[in-house]
């Protein structure tokens, strides 16, 4: 499915992210690249992720030796060259034949988080093969406990350092896919689940049925996976402080704040315009990460200067795959890394510890974007 032109290539340092998703947007048939991009609805939640972070400008502090920057972090027990994580999407066989082990091997170069989604094309155990130590288990929650339990204990066996929950997926939103006509091969994003259950059950994965992704999901869930894991465990899908503040209580070792790509409620707030308002609830007790949104080296470093412990990438890299697999992947993150290394020096942090609330400054009214363009295409 994946198509190649050879007319093209990879410029390091010469490339955007806005760059990479109009080649997919070239490459990939409209229904693969609606998956990759689109959002739910008439994607006012996809939109305000980017208009977010419109409205914040970085204030540089002068004097100050920056002649070593050092953006390297640990976080968990995970150590990084960079706070960067690419986002877990699923069913990425169908951008690129490397499929998620390009991705893990992208991630893996430019020294940044890998996290795995649950609905990958091949199985975790294989894609932890090609992929670097910083690695991360997503999964959905599913009423079988059984096999909860064994997805979890295959995905310690294979390395990874934490399991993080998605819990802001109950029903299946009506999204961009679904205007192009593009049936989405589920069926490819079921390699982790193959080994359980009869016939009947691969087919209810296959239709996402609500028996398989369970919508009654609740906190006494969590509890129970949290007795299970023996590494650390992240919720993945808050926007509520409420429900920050609640996850501490619960226990978890994180929270990453996510609207799951704004493909699932359509109306939500952009991730970084929460952002704060958790991080006041958590206090400090655990790390908080986002995704959503984040496009350039700047985007970073606003989201770790209101107190981010780490950013997550997602369609950005998903597009670097298409345009040609595991290499224009690590070299869009490298970029991203230096990028960030660059903009801490001109900010005056020496290090990412170093950046801090007076980094940032928040404007009434947001400044258009350009980078909406290529995001939000013409319906």
């Amino acid at each position: 499915m994946h198509i190649v032109k050879a007319d093209w290539t990879y410029i390091p340092g010469g490339h955007t992210a806005d760059d990479l998703c109009q080649r997919a947007r070239e490459l990939l048939p409209s229904g693969v690249f609606a998956h990759v991009i689109g959002g739910a609805g008439e994607e006012r939640t996809l939109a305000a992720n980017r208009a977010g972070f419109g409205r914040y400008r970085l204030l540089p502090r002068v004097l100050v030796d920056v002649a070593e920057v050092d953006t390297s972090v640990d976080i968990l027990g995970t150590k990084l060259d960079a706070p960067i994580f690419t986002s877990p999407t699923g069913v990425i066989n169908m951008v690129h034949p490397e499929s998620e082990s390009g991705i893990a091997r992208g991630a893996a170069a430019a020294g940044v988080g890998f996290m795995l989604s649950d609905m990958s094309s091949v199985t975790l155990e294989e894609v932890a093969s090609a992929a670097g130590p910083a690695r991360w288990q997503q999964i959905f929650w599913r009423p079988d406990r059984e096999i909860m339990a064994d997805l979890v204990e295959r995905g310690e066996s294979a390395g990874y350092k934490a399991v993080v929950l998605s819990v802001d997926v109950g029903e299946v939103s009506r999204r961009r896919i679904v205007r192009t006509g593009y049936r989405l091969p589920v069926e490819d994003g079921v390699a982790n689940l193959k080994r359980y259950g009869s016939a009947e059950w691969q087919a209810r994965v296959r239709d996402r049925r609500h028996d398989v992704d369970d919508e009654s999901l609740s906190w006494k869930n969590v509890e129970w996976l949290k007795s299970i894991v023996h590494v650390p465990l992240l919720l993945k899908g808050i926007t509520s402080p409420l429900d920050a503040r609640r996850a501490v209580d619960a226990g978890v070792d994180g929270i990453i704040v996510s609207n799951h790509g704004g493909r699932h409620l359509d109306g939500g707030p952009g991730t970084i315009e929460v952002l704060e308002e958790i991080l006041h609830a958590v206090g400090g007790k655990i790390p908080v990460l986002i995704d959503g949104g984040v496009r350039r080296a700047s985007d970073i470093a606003i989201a770790l200067s209101l107190g981010a412990a780490a950013v997550g990438l997602g369609s950005p890299v998903v597009c670097a795959l298409a345009c040609g697999g595991a290499d224009v992947v690590s070299g869009f993150l490298e970029d991203l890394v230096a990028d960030l290394r660059r903009a801490l020096g001109v900010l005056g942090a020496p290090n990412v510890a170093g950046l801090t609330r007076d980094h940032v400054s928040r404007i009434d009214q947001y400044v258009s974007d350009t980078a909406l363009g290529p995001f939000l295409p013409a319906r």
